[in-house]
């Protein structure tokens, strides 16, 4: 396996349980491996929780939030790049989603929205749908026109379903390369760890792909190793292992 550049992590199900406190193993597996490499989240949540958990990570190089939709500089809080969902699919995708859905959420130019109603600028890169389980958010992410809309079943550390919606090709993949372009790398050189199908994109660029036990089989078939899950700290001895060489 090849000795990565930089180091991708999925927040929710892989470093972050149901009482949002990672466990101080993971802490400071994150800590060290960021002062021998860039080091990222990469999740599907907004900005503000993004930047949040870098601090608590002591991360000071770019994040990856709005499920791979906006790069932030996680010590101003301010995004570095956005991909916006132009306003015609946002309206149709969040009307949609209104008839289904009993909570709709966005991320308006870097705000969260925790009703469509509040929106004011239309600058979304993001727009979540929560839904019972995963079969109904499974479903409605096949609904949209790919060449409009990215969607995704997404499941929050609560075991909550979403539908996570970005403009058209946008996803963790592309997380993953502006992060990589910011950091002057090449995502081949990455490590990536998740454990869900919002997950996929990434993997299929990083050279190192480490999939936490229970994730999808389509990432089992294409992780490079298969790590515990979050009860027992599955990412932090992967860290520890390919990144600390420990």
């Amino acid at each position: 396996m090849q000795a990565p550049a930089g180091l991708l992590i999925d927040l929710d199900g892989t470093v972050l349980p149901a009482n949002n406190r990672p466990t101080q193993r993971v802490i400071r597996a994150i800590a060290e491996a960021s002062r021998k490499m860039p080091v990222a989240i990469a999740s599907g949540r907004v900005q503000d929780d993004v930047c949040h958990f870098a601090r608590l990570f002591g991360l000071t190089t770019p994040q990856v939030s709005d499920n791979g939709a906006t790069l932030i500089d996680p010590l101003t809080g301010r995004a570095i790049n956005r991909h916006i969902l132009d306003r015609e699919t946002a309206e149709n995708v969040i009307s949609e989603l209104r008839t289904a859905s009993s909570r709709v959420l966005a991320c308006d130019a870097g705000r969260f929205i925790d009703h469509p109603d509040k929106i004011t600028d239309w600058q979304i890169t993001i727009v979540m749908a929560k839904f019972e389980n995963e079969m109904e958010a499974r479903e409605w992410a096949g609904r949209f026109p790919t060449d409009k809309v990215s969607s995704y079943a997404t499941i929050d550390n609560l075991g909550q379903w979403y539908l996570d919606c970005t403009g058209a090709g946008v996803d963790k993949g592309t997380g993953a390369r502006d992060f990589s372009r910011a950091v002057g790398i090449d995502p081949s050189e990455l490590m990536v760890i998740g454990d869900g199908w919002n997950d996929l994109p990434m993997f299929r660029i990083a050279g190192t792909r480490i999939a936490m036990q229970g994730a999808p089989q389509e990432m089992l078939e294409l992780a490079s190793a298969v790590v515990p899950n979050i009860e027992h700290d599955g990412a932090a001895l992967a860290i520890e292992k390919y990144v600390l060489n420990k």
